[in-house]
């Protein structure tokens, strides 16, 4: 990083910092478009089935991450200042860690085929082991584009090798008849752009360290990464491990797609804006009044739009399931309603495990949530015989309860008061009552008329509009924080011609 990047003024900072969220939100866009529309396309194609057995690979991938990427290239960006020693020395062990994770997975494939007692999936789960290795030789390069704040290229890599691989490759794969092995083939396609494009941009050393100056401080935080890691996967993950080995493929498939519905959207934003938020938050370690700032202004504008949003989707779920994949696939609408309801919280937790690391308290994440890891077994144990929309229930509740409770540390090591917290999130509340008030009233009168589903939920979701822009207009002006409406005032007068008239009118802003 140049001296110049090291010395930016923070106010400079503020600006590229949110520059680079909303060009990384809106790249997500695109994203979660692209994926929506492919992943709608081979859903239908594959049904639930077929697809629950690709999921057992997504929930393989994403638990062995956790020991290929234990945070060593992510500590780069806490790190204020980086050298090539450093780089090599993380390269060094995403080498080391990728080669082991992915050769071991590759040769107990038929043991974790056995264990989902789901034999078909062996070959998935031998062909995903490459695309452990290609992600932990591409994480260097993310990280290191990240801590420069470059979300251009991450989003254009991101958008290019999702096309490539799922739209170009896979669904025609899916068309021919070759089941989940087509989304196998996509995902190693997908993986090898990403890593390509990537490393062709930053072109970082590719020479072997094992030990750097600081290589013991880095070990160490990425020891604390891991198990902060180990502990959010047990406690975001192992519901799908147990969906996955107790239930059919068919169900594996209605519960994950449910899931992944809501959660894809609201990952691709979480991952953005925690990245972010992470990467400015290192450059203002000292400075707790910009951080204080910085987390109400994105508190406020999460409950403003993502919590209605998605309770919307929670009472139409009935109706966003049929339309989007199918009647096949309407018996996933009950899973997806707790699940709607608890997204949102997600980046409640985006925002607050920043404040946490880039505060010096890299421990307490993992602290406290490790009560919550035996609570969580424990329930598991105990629902084991019940119907999996009970699994699904208590999952969506426990993340809720952990995205608080994160948050509740946020304020505490930030010093926030309660009162300014409340400012923050009042408008956001009275909104998202008033959409589930409306929603719920609406949505028996809507289920009663004898119209196509897809025009059922046009109409669900029209009432919620209305509702909500009249809510803005009428209500969230007097609930919103004066400074965070100044702000919003402020940044309004950057946007485009109509987009700049609707911020004037929704915020009784008059025209300079």
């Amino acid at each position: 990083m140049s001296a110049k990047a090291a010395i930016t003024p923070q106010k400079d900072l503020a600006v590229q910092s949110f520059k680079a969220f909303f060009w990384g939100a809106g790249g997500s866009i695109l994203k979660i478009v692209l994926q929506f529309v492919t992943q709608v396309i081979l859903a239908r194609l594959l049904g639930p089935a077929e697809y629950g057995i690709f999921s057992l690979g997504v929930i393989v991938v994403g638990l062995t991450a956790i020991f290929y990427d234990v945070g060593l290239a992510y500590s780069l960006i806490q790190k204020k200042s980086i050298s090539a020693d450093d780089i090599r020395f993380v390269w060094t062990w995403q080498c080391i860690l990728g080669l082991s994770v992915a050769t071991s997975i590759f040769f107990a494939s038929d043991l974790i085929a056995n264990f989902f007692s789901k034999p078909k999936a062996e070959f998935l789960f031998q062909s995903l082991s490459l695309v452990i290795l290609i992600n932990s030789l591409t994480a260097l390069s993310f990280n290191l584009l990240k801590k420069s704040l470059n979300y251009k290229v991450i989003q254009i890599s991101q958008l290019i090798s999702y096309f490539l691989g799922f739209a170009c490759v896979g669904i025609p794969l899916a068309f021919a008849g070759y089941g989940h092995n087509a989304l196998a083939v996509a995902w190693l396609i997908q993986a090898a752009m990403h890593f390509t494009i990537l490393y062709t941009k930053v072109r970082h050393p590719v020479s072997l360290r094992l030990q750097t100056q600081d290589g013991n401080h880095m070990l160490r935080y990425s020891l604390t990464a891991f198990g902060t890691n180990l502990v959010n996967w047990i406690l975001n993950g192992v519901d799908k491990i147990w969906v996955g080995k107790i239930y059919s493929a068919y169900i594996v498939g209605l519960y994950t797609t449910a899931y992944n519905l809501v959660n894809t959207p609201a990952f691709t934003i979480f991952v953005n804006l925690q990245a972010v938020f992470f990467s400015a938050g290192a450059r203002l370690q000292e400075d707790h009044e910009a951080l204080r700032t910085i987390f109400l202004r994105l508190l406020s504008l999460i409950t403003l739009t993502a919590f209605p949003f998605f309770i919307v989707i929670g009472w139409g779920s009935d109706f966003i399931i049929e339309t989007v994949y199918g009647v096949k696939w309407a018996e996933a609408s009950p899973f997806l309603v707790p699940f709607a309801f608890a997204t949102p919280f997600l980046l409640l937790w985006g925002i607050s495990t920043p404040v946490l690391w880039n505060s010096g308290h890299t421990k307490l994440e993992l602290r406290l949530q490790l009560p919550l890891v035996f609570l969580w077994l424990a329930v598991l144990y105990f629902i084991t015989d019940l119907p999996p929309l009970t699994l699904a229930i208590a999952a969506a509740s426990l993340f809720a309860f952990r995205s608080i409770a994160m948050a509740a540390a946020a304020l505490y090591v930030l010093k926030i008061p309660i009162s300014s917290f409340l400012r923050a999130i009042a408008a956001g509340v009275v909104l998202s009552l008033l959409l589930g008030v409306v929603s719920a009233a609406v949505k028996p009168i809507i289920a009663g008329l004898d119209i196509d589903v897809g025009l059922q939920l046009l109409l669900l979701l029209g009432a919620a509009s209305v509702s909500y822009l009249l809510s803005l207009y009428f209500l969230v002006p007097r609930l919103l924080a004066q400074d965070l409406r100044a702000y919003l005032m402020r940044e309004g007068e950057r946007l485009p011609g109509w987009a700049r008239s609707a911020s004037r009118f929704l915020l009784r802003h008059p025209k300079p």
